[in-house]
């Protein structure tokens, strides 16, 4: 069966990533450009209190440390769900705040914090050290089922029992009469929960580049 539950993947990346050959945008370096660091939330489900990266951006070769207040500062936006779906009332989801990185709470462990640019990757680090962020831990859900339970901590005010919507495909209707039919001719009628793996796509690295501008004419 094409696309079935649980079918395996044929996989053809493997000789070439386990052998060390694999090619990433980060082992291109032209030597010409700067290095980005990121700090990045510990706890699945926190406030945060307080980011302090004063002492961070005052070390020589440090060229920028940034937080979402930052961004906010400079009018940068945040990132939107492009594609949105209905419920199964026909109403549309409820959209929340998706800002690049923590303004108030996190609620995952490695939500970007921070963001360092420095000379180089090691320097981005070493700031990274620097930064003194403050967090206060609230309770976290790490299982869906749990999530979905009266009482479960709630990770955005805007949705219930954390469900960003609910969404139904097929008709009920036609299904139990076939299932009705079935088991009225003797067949025995199973009722089980697949659990469906992420389907959004979580790839080794994005689409980046590496460009550098030609100095005589300003051509990349």
């Amino acid at each position: 069966m094409k696309f079935g539950v649980g079918q395996a993947i044929p996989r053809i990346e493997d000789p070439r990533l386990v052998t060390g050959r694999g090619r990433y945008t980060d082992d291109i370096d032209p030597g010409t450009g700067l290095a980005v660091a990121f700090l990045r939330a510990p706890l699945a489900h926190a406030r945060l209190v307080s980011v302090d990266t004063a002492a961070a951006a005052a070390m020589p070769g440090v060229h920028l440390v940034a937080t979402q207040a930052d961004l906010d500062a400079d009018g940068i936006g945040e990132i939107h769900c492009e594609h949105q779906l209905s419920n199964a009332d026909g109403a549309p989801m409820t959209m929340v705040s998706h800002p690049p990185m923590v303004r108030e709470v996190n609620r995952t462990a490695g939500d970007i914090v921070a963001v360092v640019v420095a000379d180089d990757v090691t320097l981005a680090n070493d700031a990274l050290e620097l930064i003194d962020a403050r967090y206060e831990s609230r309770d976290a859900v790490t299982d869906v089922y749990a999530a979905i339970e009266e009482g479960a901590p709630q990770l955005y005010d805007a949705y219930p029992n954390n469900i960003a919507f609910d969404w139904v495909a097929g008709d009920h209707d036609e299904t139990d009469a076939a299932l009705a039919a079935a088991a009225d001719n003797g067949f025995e009628i199973f009722d089980i929960d697949v659990i469906n793996n992420r389907v959004i796509i979580n790839s080794m690295e994005t689409r980046p580049i590496v460009a550098e501008p030609d100095p005589e004419d300003g051509t990349l």
